[in-house]
């Protein structure tokens, strides 16, 4: 039913040329309890005044941000492979590949890598980089999803798909938790650093209404490349089962389980 894959679609740089779509899926989250403040967690595990952060994969800078108020003598890099989505954040930026990041060895004494390795089309050496700009006694937060992230989430879109276009079109979202879910992220990280400590995160989504739902949806209309038409279909397919849903219950539940990684004393 597509040419390229969602794996190799949504890899693509152009996938975050602005931060609408970003916005859009964060939306979600502030419909979650518990409230987590998760860039709150990571600068309370941070440690001694670090001289230089990285905020790799920053997008539209949300710990960039909260990082450089809560650490004022430090500096706060933002760094994302999009160009335009840098367009937001403050400077100092750089665009760079978490694969090739243009920072000397041991450069950093705090990494961030969040919500972003499962983009990454080449993993394990995204991991050798980060480890290799990390300063001795540094840190390295590493946050993503669990497996049970959104489970009530994806088939709306596979009942809605099914029906109208005869088949599966797989969601960026499943792809994600197939490459990096949490479960693997601290195997990986196991293997590279002394301790990780997972910071675990557990929630609920009680969304009021259709429209954060269907913004969330909309905005997967760049990694799954459908042709305009099949993709309003199902678009239309989905609303219907919103509507439907909501006609009969105040909120749609859905789960929430992501977790921050938070790893100290690189090996080798």
């Amino acid at each position: 039913m597509q040419g390229q894959t969602t794996d190799e679609r949504f890899q693509k740089v152009d996938n975050y040329r602005s931060e609408d779509g970003l916005a859009a899926r964060q939306g979600l989250y502030h419909f979650k309890t518990p409230d987590y403040d998760l860039p709150g967690v990571v600068v309370s595990r941070v440690g001694r005044q670090p001289g230089r952060v990285l905020d790799v994969g920053c997008g539209n800078g949300r710990y960039t941000g909260r990082l450089r108020e809560a650490l004022p003598g430090a500096e706060v890099i933002g760094v994302d492979l999009a160009e335009g989505i840098l367009a937001s954040v403050p400077e100092p930026t750089v665009v760079a590949d978490v694969a090739e990041l243009p920072f000397e060895d041991g450069s950093a004494d705090a990494v961030l890598a969040m919500h972003m390795l499962y983009h990454v089309p080449d993993i394990p050496a995204a991991l050798d980089e980060l480890q290799r700009v990390l300063a001795p006694g540094g840190v390295l937060f590493v946050s993503t999803l669990a497996a049970d992230d959104k489970r009530e989430y994806v088939p709306i879109w596979q009942d809605a798909a099914r029906e109208v276009l005869g088949g599966e079109v797989r969601m960026a979202l499943t792809t994600l938790l197939e490459r990096f879910s949490l479960e693997t992220a601290e195997s990986m990280l196991a293997e590279r650093f002394e301790t990780v400590a997972l910071h675990d995160l557990p929630g609920v989504i009680e969304v009021p209404g259709p429209g954060p739902l269907m913004a969330a949806f909309r905005s997967e209309e760049d990694f799954i490349g459908l042709p305009q038409g099949d993709f309003e279909r199902l678009m239309g397919a989905i609303e219907q089962r919103l509507e439907a849903h909501f006609a009969d219950h105040e909120v749609l539940r859905i789960t929430s389980h992501s977790g921050i990684l938070e790893c100290r004393g690189a090996k080798g």
